[in-house]
């Protein structure tokens, strides 16, 4: 009997020590653009020592982290994020769909991309509890019935606003974009120079279109700013490049997204992050690349979108950011309504959402709006005076 009893003590023991070193594990899903805020707005509301794991020298870079070590509300917490993008994360949870995360026991920064990984042990597969992103639920096609699938409406905080830079690759010889140019620009792939500004003699000076894949919120935000829409089909370029000069180029292949969105049609798919679109901003075009499309041409050039964080990188290689039609891009004038190519970010999640869950996905929304979208160069709600319903759509004040 003293024998049976000590073993009972001792497995209770066992499950006890087994339930005060639980873990809660939160799956986050976002887009890139959202990236930088939502680990700031994670790192802000947790504590204790935090230990971070991803694919990237530092958190605010990887697109796949996990950090243990810390507490939510007194709870034991690890969070694990996968910023796939802005329409993937909606479709995930939306669709209530597994995607890709890092798998436990994850340590260090130089661990597998789980996108790429071909070994199970490589990454977890979870459905996100919530998703961070760049747009609206309206704007992906994940609502109500698509592909015989069904996606349930998700409730919608918006937490800030995030501006969207046009930039010219090394060397770009002039500062400003119009709408008309940019139209011209995504709808054919290239331009001449001379479109910009309005000399002849850059008529054999090309300009050629880089952007991003389908799963990208600021590749939708950019098609609704110009007119084309977000459902257009356009043409962008991907370069092969050396030593920091694009040796070749060709419009982009046909792809699937890491979330089965096909392109359907060559040149329509593009990077999956501006941090790899930076790298093609950073090159000089060499014979090779800017004679496609048009072989008297005597040098080209790149023209890409991103956000603020990523065009100081782009801008630190050389590269250029540029006015729209004719205003420069500045806080004050995002806050007023002259510079218009701006987006806002979400956190959306299914309404029936609970627990710690749902009260994570609440704070973080209430942190970005707060403190940490400004951690992405991104503005404050509060500091507003202009608002708009949907990506692209028109800038109404809200002084009267």
């Amino acid at each position: 009997m003293n024998s049976i009893k000590t073993l009972l003590v001792g497995a209770a023991g066992v499950a006890l020590l087994s339930v005060a070193n639980a873990q809660t594990v939160i799956h986050i899903a976002g887009a890139n653009g959202d990236r930088v805020a939502t680990v700031t707005a994670v790192k802000n509301l947790l504590t204790g020592t935090l230990t971070y794991a991803g694919i990237a020298a530092t958190d605010t870079a990887s697109n796949y982290s996990t950090f243990t070590g810390g507490s939510f509300n007194g709870t034991p917490v690890t969070i694990k994020l996968a910023f796939l993008g802005a329409t993937g994360g909606i479709k995930a949870v939306a669709g209530s769909e597994t995607i890709r995360f890092l798998p436990d026991g994850a340590t260090g920064n130089a661990n597998t991309n789980p996108l790429t990984a071909t070994n199970s042990s490589q990454y977890e597969e979870a459905v996100p509890d919530f998703t961070t992103s760049t747009n609206f639920q309206t704007t992906s096609p994940y609502i109500d019935t698509y592909n015989g699938h069904f996606y349930t409406e998700l409730a919608d905080i918006v937490t800030g606003v995030l501006p969207l830079n046009f930039v010219g690759s090394k060397n770009f010889p002039t500062d400003n974009i119009t709408t008309a140019a940019a139209q011209a620009l995504y709808l054919r792939g290239l331009i001449p120079l001379g479109f910009l500004t309005g000399s002849a003699g850059d008529g054999n000076k090309t300009i050629f279109a880089l952007g991003r894949n389908l799963e990208a919120g600021q590749r939708y935000g950019v098609l609704a700013e110009i007119g084309l829409g977000v459902n257009a089909v356009v043409k962008q370029y991907q370069p092969t490049i050396a030593s920091g000069v694009a040796t070749s180029q060709t419009l982009w292949p046909v792809e699937t997204t890491d979330s089965g969105i096909n392109s359907q049609f060559q040149g329509n798919g593009g990077y999956n992050s501006g941090a790899t679109l930076v790298a093609g901003l950073v090159a000089t075009l060499g014979p090779t690349a800017y004679h496609v499309g048009n072989p008297n041409a005597s040098i080209g050039y790149y023209v890409g979108y991103l956000t603020p964080s990523d065009a100081a990188t782009a801008v630190a290689g050389g590269a250029v950011v540029l006015k729209y039609n004719g205003i420069t891009y500045s806080t004050p004038a995002i806050q007023e309504g002259q510079y218009t190519p701006w987006i806002y970010t979400h956190v959306l999640y299914d309404p029936e959402l609970s627990g710690i869950s749902r009260d994570l996905a609440d704070a973080i929304a209430a942190n970005v709006k707060t403190t940490a979208i400004t951690a992405a160069q991104g503005i404050l709600l509060s500091t507003m005076h202009v608002k708009r319903d949907a990506e692209g759509t028109l800038v109404k004040t809200t002084y009267f």
